[in-house]
């Protein structure tokens, strides 16, 4: 009862809003054509899912939670949710706030990741490579350029322990060159009135929300559409159980590293037993108390 009040008020907070300028937060994209739509075709986005309006809520909770704590720690934050426009570019977005720290102001970005990503991004170069968050440095990036500083900071936290760390990013003039070019590129398709050419099928248009008006071209004539549900349902189900086969395998690894040697120890609901087996081996079984 109370839960669907909550379902239904957050139904009605998917929205598609649009988008009238080249957004500092999706300039990382590596499609010309992916940043083309937004601006032009951005109507035509599915609308997200209902799980997926709550993790915006929950991003928006831990940049309060995080201002907060900032504050508390006698961190002063000013110029928050500033907005930006770089209008030579058409370039637009919001920044988080701005860090007083010795002297300086540092740009500041607050993001929320999930606990076996937070331990793995540490570096600028290490969310540059991520599939998920490749996009954070180009924001950044250009918000350095639009208030002309050297030096931004994120502010990382993981939602589970609420532990935070931090990633300083040096602005890298070649790196902010190559997302203006970007910006240029998608303004001069609007001017002109055409759409770029889709860039080669990858990993990042599976999970394109306009991967629906590019998979005809991407496709081309040549490949055979077979039509047969058995197969189908196969194929999807491999599709939705790969990504936890994967997040499995890591945690697997993780554990099998941090509790090598272990014999008995008991973690939160779990008894963990472990013994040897073979020359170097370790076995670990886990039961639920």
């Amino acid at each position: 009862m109370i839960v669907e009040k909550i379902n239904s008020y957050m139904d009605k907070q998917r929205k598609q809003y649009p988008v009238s300028s080249n957004r500092a937060g999706e300039l990382g994209h590596p499609c010309i054509r992916y940043l083309t739509f937004l601006r032009v075709r951005g109507e035509e986005r599915p609308i997200h899912s209902l799980d997926t309006q709550f993790i915006f809520l929950e991003g928006q909770l831990a940049e309060k939670s995080v201002l907060r704590l900032l504050e508390d720690s006698g961190i002063e934050v000013i110029e928050q949710q500033k907005s930006f426009q770089w209008r030579e570019y058409q370039i637009g977005g919001k920044l988080d706030g701005k860090i007083i720290h010795e002297d300086k102001m540092l740009p500041l970005e607050i993001k929320r990741m999930s606990p076996y990503l937070f331990d793995k991004m540490n570096t600028v170069d290490d969310l540059l490579k991520s599939k998920y968050y490749y996009k954070y440095p180009a924001q950044l990036t250009l918000y350095l350029l639009m208030d002309s500083q050297e030096q931004g900071i994120f502010i990382i936290k993981n939602p589970v322990t609420g532990r935070l760390k931090e990633i300083l990013l040096n602005l890298d003039y070649e790196y902010g060159e190559s997302l203006i070019k970007k910006a240029e590129q998608v303004n001069t398709c609007i001017a002109d009135n055409t759409i770029p050419n889709p860039i080669p099928w990858e990993e990042t248009c599976e999970k394109c929300c306009f991967k629906h008006l590019c998979l005809q071209e991407v496709l081309r004539k040549e490949i055979e559409f077979v039509v047969d549900q058995e197969l189908e349902e196969l194929v999807q189900g491999f599709h939705e159980l790969k990504q936890w086969r994967d997040e499995w395998e890591k945690i697997n690894k993780k554990l099998k590293e941090r509790l090598h040697g272990v014999e008995k120890i008991v973690i939160g609901e779990y008894l963990v037993l472990g013994k040897s087996f073979g020359t170097n081996g370790w076995k670990i079984s886990y039961q639920k108390l």
